[in-house]
C-alpha cells in the first residue's frame, strides 16, 4: 500500500502545482487534501496518513494547534508546517509537534523533496524523546528575523549591501556580537570593523548569514552565567569549527554549497548546549559532573540524564527554523555521522572532524573526555588517510586565535 500524505489550507496554487508534479512524475505516495484542522483530523480517523503537511494560518485552529493534536492522536505522523517571515513567533509554539518547518514561499517540488528525503529515511528526524525535551524548554530563541530579511533581500536583483546593513543593525545585541566576532582574531582583518555594513563588505555575504546565526544565538543567550561550563569558551570553540569545518570542505573539493553549509553548520553545532543548559541547569550540571565521573564523552552522560544529546536538541532548533536539511543534519549527527544513511563527503562529514580534531586542541569544558572520531564512518568512504591534513588544518585555525 502506497503510504498517504495530508496537505491542509487553501492554498490552490501549491495543490495544483502538487498534482502537476505528482502527474508528470513517478510518485510514490498517495496525496489528500483539507481546507482546516477540523476537516484534516476528521480525514485522519477515516484515512490512516504518514505525514501531514499544514499552513500555519488555517480556520480555527492554527497549524501549530493542528500538528500538537495530531502528535497527541497519531504519533507515528510525520509532521511538517509550512509559515511564512511573519508567522516565526507562531513557529515557536511548534516545539515538539512539527518535525520540519517548511519557509514559505515554497513551491510543490520544495515540499516534494522534503517528505522523498522522510520517507526514505535519508534525513534526520528528532525523536519522540527530542521532541518532549523540547516542549520543555521555555527559553528558546525565536527564528532570527534579520537572517531571513538578509536572505530576503539577497534574493532582490537589485540587493545592495547598506540595506543589508541596517535590516542587521535594527537588533543591537545581535549587532553587538556579530561585531564582537568579526573583530576577533580568528577572522585576522587587521583592522576595527564598527558597523555592520563595514561587516558585510569584509565578511562577504555568505558568511556573513552565518555569522548573523550564531550572534542571534549567543545574544539571546548572554545572560546565561552557568557554574558548569564557559559561555564564552563555548563561542570561541564555534567559531573555530566553524571555520575548520569549512577549510576541511576546500580541501577536499567540495562544491561550494558543501562548503557553506560546512561553515554554517560548524559554527552552530553546539548550540543545543546553551539551549540545555539556559532551560535545565541542573539537569545539565548532572550531566557534566556524571561525564567526569565516568570519564565518557558529555553526550552520552547527557543521554543518561535527558534521554537525548545537547546535538540532537540542537539539530531540533535548527530544523524549527526552517535551515536546509543538511545543515539541520550536520548539527544534529555531529557525534555520530554514520546515522546519516546517504554516505559521501558532506557538510556532517566536515564538522563531525573539525569538533573532535578542534577538541583535542582546546576542550569547551575542562576536565571532560573529547569525543572521537567515528573511524567506521570515515574509513568507509576512504577518508581515514585524511585525518593527518584535517589535523593540520585544525593546527592551523587554532594559531589564528
Amino acid at each position: 500500500m502506497e503510504d498517504r500524505v495530508l496537505f491542509v489550507g487553501e492554498d490552490v496554487e501549491l495543490w495544483d502545482d502538487l498534482n502537476r508534479l505528482f502527474a508528470t512524475t513517478a510518485g510514490g505516495f498517495q496525496m489528500a487534501f483539507a481546507h482546516s484542522g477540523t476537516e484534516a483530523l476528521s480525514v485522519m480517523e477515516q484515512t490512516p496518513m504518514r505525514a501531514i503537511v499544514a499552513d500555519m494560518q488555517l480556520k480555527g485552529m492554527n497549524g501549530a494547534q493542528l500538528l500538537s493534536e495530531v502528535m497527541h492522536r497519531h504519533p507515528g505522523v510525520l509532521r511538517f508546517i509550512r509559515a511564512d517571515l511573519a508567522d516565526q513567533q507562531a513557529v515557536m509554539k511548534c516545539v515538539g509537534s512539527a518535525h520540519q518547518y517548511l519557509i514559505k514561499p515554497c513551491d510543490g517540488q520544495t515540499v516534494l523533496d522534503a517528505l522523498n528525503r522522510a520517507f526514505h529515511l535519508e534525513t534526520w528526524l528528532p525523536s519522540d524523546m527530542v521532541q518532549g525535551i523540547m516542549s520543555q524548554l521555555r527559553r528558546l530563541p525565536s527564528p532570527p528575523q534579520v537572517y531571513f530579511k538578509v536572505v530576503e533581500a539577497l534574493q532582490s536583483p537589485d540587493f545592495d549591501i547598506d540595506a543589508i546593513g541596517r535590516h542587521i543593525e535594527r537588533d543591537p545585541a545581535m549587532t553587538a556580537k556579530l561585531l564582537q566576532l568579526v573583530n576577533s582574531a580568528v577572522f585576522g582583518l587587521r583592522l576595527q570593523v564598527s558597523s555592520a555594513r563595514e561587516a558585510v563588505m569584509y565578511l562577504g555575504i555568505e558568511t556573513t548569514k552565518s555569522v548573523i546565526l550564531l550572534a542571534h544565538t549567543f545574544s539571546y543567550f548572554d545572560r546565561i552565567k552557568p557554574n558548569c561550563i564557559s559561555v564564552t569558551a563555548l563561542w570561541q570553540h564555534c567559531i573555530r569549527v566553524g571555520r575548520v569545518s569549512q577549510a576541511i570542505a576546500e580541501g577536499e573539493g567540495a562544491s561550494a554549497e558543501i562548503v557553506r553549509q560546512s561553515f554554517t553548520a560548524g559554527m552552530l553545532h553546539d548550540c543545543g548546549k546553551l539551549a540545555l543548559v539556559a532551560n535545565l541547569p541542573d539537569q545539565f550540571s548532572k550531566a557534566v559532573d556524571l561525564a567526569r565521573e565516568k570519564g565518557c564523552e558529555l553526550w552520552e552522560a547527557e543521554k543518561e540524564v535527558f534521554g537525548a544529546n545537547h546535538a540532537e536538541i540542537g539539530g531540533c532548533l535548527m530544523g524549527i527554523w526552517g535551515l536546509p536539511m543538511p545543515i539541520v543534519e550536520s548539527v544534529a549527527l555531529h557525534h555520530h555521522p554514520s546515522q546519516l544513511v546517504s554516505k559521501g563527503f558532506c557538510a556532517l562529514t566536515a564538522v563531525h572532524a573539525a569538533n573532535v580534531l578542534t577538541h583535542e586542541r582546546d576542550a569547551p569544558i575542562k576536565g571532560l573526555r573529547g569525543p572521537l572520531i567515528e573511524e567506521g564512518y570515515v574509513n568507509e568512504m576512504s577518508l581515514g588517510g585524511r585525518l593527518g591534513d584535517w589535523k593540520q588544518l585544525a593546527v592551523a585555525g587554532d594559531m589564528e586565535n
